[in-house]
């Protein structure tokens, strides 16, 4: 304004009144407004065009004059592989959870910036969920313990060393009790530590517990096979997938292996003819399992445990074997459902598979004895190379429990859980704790235990430190250092071997135990020094595999089976379930995961209670209201939540997720100028959502999830939630379409029927091109960069999301600019609901920029900020762009994001984080998705350089590298050997809004339901 003040000129329609100098959110949110040129008045379009590019010229005027450097060290001798500014890769492990996935670490002069699925992991091949993702920023936390900590005050290493030695010999004298506290341990390393430690003491033992529990599986094994493990699981190798209360896709045991697995038995065109896996669910809240379902059964956790038992029955009469029941039991599900699964499960044996989530002896053992009479043990589930990604066991920390709060334990270690946070009745645990002569916990941070602690080890970043794991038997990963330590820090190993009196580095201690231990289990064919550096190189290594032994179930554990039929009671069961990024809660610091939106409701930074429809308008509620929660006669305070209503779920089911409510989003509250309107995404008591762990509680020795007796009141109307979803649907937008015209769907689908039939009646052959108005403008010569997504593959897990947001450097605005519509991410995942009287089915769509050839936002775009290159990529040039927002509104996609703010950078640890390939943007820009422009360019350099033509297949965007679905291909569609343009000639391919003739080059793959009928038109949620 300055400036058109001294030239005595203004633009029509801007407003200089006090009134709107003083509302900044009215100049924020208002529309655009008509301006029209009069006399001594300049043209809108001509004076942006002019700023746009005066403002360019500026930039890189600006750009040439830099601040002196004050030190230059070059490398006087270059380390080895090494080159100043080019990205270097580790092999390694991923620590954000125990599931041990395989990795590669992105290094850039000496700094980690971005993590990678490794392709060749047996596990994971490739894929990393989102958690594994946002896990790197932990290494940049500012807040991270950089020192060890004695009753809340910095400490040395020495000092703690003596105290716990002192305290262990004590022990060893007077037959004290010494408890080792843990997470599941699937480190040979560690293993080996704990039990050399608890070797020379009379009462020490080493308990590990998860915080979202599968002990039942476990335990359900014991009984029927004589081993307390939990299988590995084959869902590639099964034709038919039937789950109870399991969402395998999500979070339960190994879900990045489990999605990688379970998208190849539905690829529809795998074979000469179409196929795919038929998966039914059994559930009571609508998961991300269930969404993929071919059919949906919604039951209550109660109800579960009598369909089980019935359809174990109706085989074992098709077997020919006797069952301690002699008729079904009373049941919700309709018989002749049962007997038809059960005729899919009998014809396909082998290649079947039953799996259920529920803490419930009598459900796991009844699944057991179906799995054994199906064949699948030794097919589709192995117990000999089992998982050891899970092995908690409730029991033993039901007893632990009991000892501390009678005040019988000496010593308490604890590493990897939150027990304070995790479990019922916190604060009196949490009393009892302090209680204790001395605890230590090795933990990153201080958290609610850490709290009652006396003493605090702060421990290294999963990336600072060498570590070992055996994820599954047979199967062992090593994890090696990717940067020096940012403290005086250390891992758990090396407390142990510290107190052990025998102090050596992880180095150390993991090379001679694979030494002694490892390498003589594996094929020899050279020297230990050529094994391990094999390992290191790829981060995991093999065994040879063994046989499969014969199923070996025990026919006595039929009689631990409960055969009590079902109650129709009609009380409410509140379902404790962990979210796809928040998990029980350890990753509560990182705002790239409070800002993923739920895959479901959509809903970000909130933990909230999802309800049906149906309970919904029994209460008279609405979304976002708050209600209260409690438990019958439980002395379990009560809660209150904001209300999410959740079509698809059960009418006696209220879900509420955990991992909410930790001190650790604590720092969200405080004035911090990493995150804009941090405060706004907080609670009024300082923290994000509630936590709801404490109503969980044990049961015959099994921590419960499903509680039953819950009871809700409405209390009042709270803030709106922070969806990310409904303003920017697609389904609901009207384009401008020529007279006579129709309107295609977003979402495609059918059936495997009628695909195998005529595949044109899931995607009819159209023609919707029209006349070109770029004429020669756009023409398809050398590369010509497209995509193509299959939605059969796509689970929704939002991998994709948080690799995209680290990649290119996309902020976290927080919860109230979420709520204004302001997120950022320049990737979103749609959910459409199907809805077919009262049963809901799910498809979800990746959406990003689709690079049209004929964009609508090149069109309006008065500085020429977007524009299109000549190989088939819609540009944005930041620098020339000054805000209008004018492509924004002619995007059909929304796919546009608009800096708001200046996201300020101040926190120089976090920076590190940042890409350097990737500008950094200011405020009043757009931004949005780039096909990960700066990737093709790397490899278009490398290709050069080497003399060779590029090869599309070595281009991964973000968003497919992380994809553990395999659900997203890009390359180049010039190619006709190319994985994309093979994909894109494929009969369910199908464009969004191609109507329209914006030309995008994203391609989409219908979905396809193994199911007889179609269930109806899909609309939006």
């Amino acid at each position: 304004m300055s400036l058109l003040k001294k030239t005595g000129t203004r633009i029509k329609g801007t407003k200089e009144s006090l009134e709107e100098k003083q509302n900044t959110h009215f100049i924020e949110m208002r529309g655009e407004e008509d301006f029209h040129a009069g006399e001594n008045e300049f043209n809108r379009r001509d004076f942006l065009k002019i700023a746009g590019f005066s403002f360019a010229a500026g930039v890189a005027m600006v750009g040439c004059v830099r601040p002196p450097v004050e030190k230059a060290i070059p490398f006087l001798i270059q380390p080895e592989e090494i080159i100043p500014g080019k990205a270097y890769w580790y092999a390694s492990t991923c620590g954000g959870c125990s599931a041990g996935c395989g990795i590669l670490v992105k290094n850039r002069d000496g700094r980690p910036t971005k993590l990678e699925g490794n392709p060749d992991h047996p596990l994971s091949h490739g894929g990393l969920c989102a958690i594994g993702q946002a896990s790197i920023l932990g290494l940049y936390d500012s807040r991270r313990l950089k020192q060890p900590l004695i009753a809340n005050a910095p400490a040395d290493w020495t000092q703690i060393d003596s105290e716990v030695i002192s305290k262990l010999s004590s022990a060893k004298q007077n037959g004290g009790k010494v408890r080792i506290l843990t997470g599941t341990v699937n480190s040979p390393t560690e293993k080996q530590l704990t039990g050399e430690m608890l070797s020379g003491l009379e009462n020490g033992k080493h308990i590990e517990y998860d915080a979202v529990s599968s002990s039942a599986v476990s335990d359900a094994h014991l009984i029927s096979h004589n081993k307390r493990i939990i299988p590995r699981y084959f869902f590639e190798r099964a034709d038919v997938i039937v789950s109870f209360d399991c969402d395998f896709l999500d979070t339960w045991i190994s879900p990045v292996e489990h999605t990688s697995a379970y998208a190849e038995g539905r690829d529809v065109e795998r074979g000469e003819l179409p196929e795919m896996s038929l998966h039914i669910q059994f559930e009571g809240r609508l998961t991300v399992t269930g969404s993929k379902a071919d059919q949906r059964v919604r039951v209550t956790p109660d109800e579960i445990t009598p369909v089980l038992v019935n359809l174990a029955n109706i085989l074992s009469l098709k077997a020919g074997v006797s069952f301690p029941l002699s008729q079904l039991l009373d049941s919700p599900v309709n018989k002749d459902l049962l007997n038809e699964i059960a005729d899919k499960l009998w014809g396909n044996r082998g290649k079947s598979l039953v799996v259920c989530g529920n803490q419930d002896i009598s459900c796991q053992l009844a699944v057991n004895f179906i799995n054994h009479l199906l064949g699948s043990y030794g097919n589709t589930i192995d117990v000999d190379r089992h998982s050891n990604q899970r092995s908690g066991n409730d029991k033993e920390l039901s007893a632990l429990i009991e000892d501390i709060h009678k005040g019988e334990v000496d010593l308490l270690i604890i590493n990897g859980v939150n027990p304070v946070f995790d479990l019922h009745d916190s604060k009196k645990l949490g009393e009892a704790i302090k209680k204790i002569p001395l605890v230590v916990n090795i933990s990153p941070r201080v958290d609610e235990t850490c709290e009652v602690s006396n003493i605090v080890c702060a421990e290294s970043h999963y990336l600072e430190n060498w570590s070992d794991s055996e994820p599954v038997e047979g199967i062992f990963s090593v994890s090696q250092p990717t940067i020096n330590k940012f403290g005086d820090t250390r891992a758990f190993a090396e407390c142990l071997s510290a107190w052990l009196g025998t102090p050596k580095s992880a180095f150390d201690l993991i090379s001679n135990n694979w030494r002694e231990n490892i390498f003589p289990k594996s094929e020899k064919d050279g020297s230990f020094q050529a094994f391990w550096d094999r390992t290191v190189h790829d981060g995991y290594i093999e065994m040879p595999s063994k046989e499969l032994k014969t199923d070996s179930f025990d026919r006595s554990s039929l009689e631990s089976i409960e055969t009590k039929s079902w109650n129709a009671d009609n009380s409410l069961s509140l379902v404790l379930y962990s979210s796809i990024a928040m998990r029980e809660g350890r990753h509560s610091y990182n705002p790239f995961l409070l800002e993923l939106p739920d895959p479901i409701s959509k809903v970000t930074w909130d933990n909230c209670l999802s309800v049906s429809p149906e309970r919904a308008e029994k209460m008279g509620a609405e979304n976002g209201d708050i209600v209260s929660i409690s438990i019958g006669e439980s002395d379990t305070k009560p809660i209150q939540l904001p209300l999410v209503i959740q079509p698809g779920q059960h009418e006696n089911v209220i879900a509420a997720a955990i991992g909410f409510g930790s001190k650790e989003t604590v720092r969200f509250k405080d004035v911090n100028p990493q995150w804009i309107d941090a405060k706004s995404s907080v609670g009024k008591d300082g923290y994000v959502g509630k936590n709801v762990a404490g109503f969980s509680t044990f049961n015959n020795g099994l921590r419960q999830s499903n509680i039953k007796n819950a009871q809700i009141t409405l209390i009042g109307k709270g803030e709106p939630l922070a969806f990310t979803q409904e303003h920017n649907s697609l389904d609901v937008r009207d384009p401008l379409l020529p007279a006579g015209s129709h309107r295609d769907p977003i979402i495609k689908e059918g059936t495997l029927t009628a695909f195998r039939d005529d595949p044109h009646s899931v995607v009819p052959h159209t023609e919707h091109e029209g006349d070109d108005l770029w004429g020669d403008d756009h023409q398809k010569k050398g590369h010509f960069w497209g995509m193509a997504i299959d939605l059969n593959r796509c689970t929704g897990c939002e991998a994709c999301v948080v690799s995209c947001q680290i990649e290119n450097n996309i902020p976290v605005v927080g919860k109230d600019e979420v709520r204004r519509n302001r997120e950022m991410h320049w990737l979103r995942i749609d959910r459409y609901y199907n809805d077919n009287d009262g049963d809901v089915s799910v498809v979800f769509q990746p959406m990003m920029c689709q690079h049209c050839e004929n964009a609508p936002c090149e069109t309006v775009c008065p500085v020429l900020a977007t524009v299109h290159s000549s190989e088939g990529l819609n540009q944005q040039i930041y620098n020339r762009c000054v805000g209008t927002r004018y492509c924004s509104n002619n995007c059909p996609y929304k796919m546009r994001r608009f800096n708001w703010f200046n996201y300020a950078h101040e926190d120089e640890m976090q920076n590190l984080l940042l890409n350097p390939d990737v500008t950094v943007r200011s405020r009043g820009i757009m931004e949005k998705c780039t096909f990960c422009v700066q990737r093709i360019q790397e490899a278009k350099i490398d290709a050069k350089s080497r003399g060779v033509k590029v090869n599309d297949r070595s281009i991964k965007p973000a968003c497919q590298q992380s994809c553990p679905a395999n659900a997203i291909v890009f390359g180049d569609m010039n190619d006709p050997e190319s994985q994309v343009a093979k994909l894109l000639k494929s009969q369910r391919k199908y464009r969004v809004l191609e109507e329209i003739n914006v030309r995008p080059s994203v391609g989409y793959l219908a979905m396809i339901r193994n199911k007889p009928e179609s269930d109806g038109g899909m609309h939006h949620g």
